[in-house]
């Protein structure tokens, strides 16, 4: 069976969802069920690198910040993402049977701000993000907000709400995406995505 739209030699899927929903556990059994369908599977979490090391550190608790950033600063940083996006998806894009799986994509700065120091208003925000090259296909997960709170607590429950609410909205304003329970078997979803990926 193969994998690639015969119009786009590389496919490129962005997983989306609050910590806790399952995104690292599905991409992981996802890139080893494809390890065979693909000349080479990419992995990025939330954004390219292209040429610099990822240096990034875990921030367990980003919600505990207090550190309001300047306007100023959120602008370079979504301006120059921008610039780092289009490079990648440029140099990429045409190469053969090669999957690339993001895990979050710079749309997360409008759902959760705090968690990526960013300080611009949601319009502009927004609009800059049009801008951006976006992925074949959006996979929204979701689940129970007491599952998600069992395997990784560190936001509210209240704030886990606002942010599946934003997630599962942002779905609906995409076409090319759909809502992946994550309660549910590993296994069902695998089969469910293997199948978008696909047709897509």
């Amino acid at each position: 069976m193969n994998f690639i739209n015969k119009k786009k030699p590389t496919c490129v899927i962005a997983f989306m969802g609050v910590d806790g929903s399952g995104k690292s556990t599905i991409i992981d059994k996802l890139s080893r069920s494809l390890s065979g369908k693909y000349a080479k599977i990419r992995y990025l979490h939330l954004r390219p690198y292209l040429f610099l090391t990822d240096k990034r550190i875990v921030v367990k608790n980003p919600h505990n910040i207090i550190k309001t950033p300047s306007k100023i600063a959120s602008l370079f940083k979504i301006l120059s993402w921008l610039i780092i996006y289009r490079l990648f998806f440029l140099t990429n894009l045409k190469k053969k049977n090669q999957l690339i799986v993001f895990d979050r994509y710079a749309h997360d700065l409008t759902i959760d701000p705090i968690r990526y120091n960013f300080n611009l208003p949601k319009k502009i925000t927004r609009y800059i993000l049009n801008l951006f090259p976006e992925p074949d296909l959006w996979i929204i997960l979701t689940a129970a907000v007491t599952k998600i709170e069992q395997r990784k607590k560190e936001l509210s429950s209240k704030e886990l709400k606002r942010q599946m609410k934003l997630y599962i909205n942002f779905s609906r304003t995409k076409k090319n995406s759909f809502i992946i329970n994550t309660n549910k078997t590993i296994s069902k979803n695998l089969k469910l995505i293997i199948k978008r990926i696909t047709i897509n």
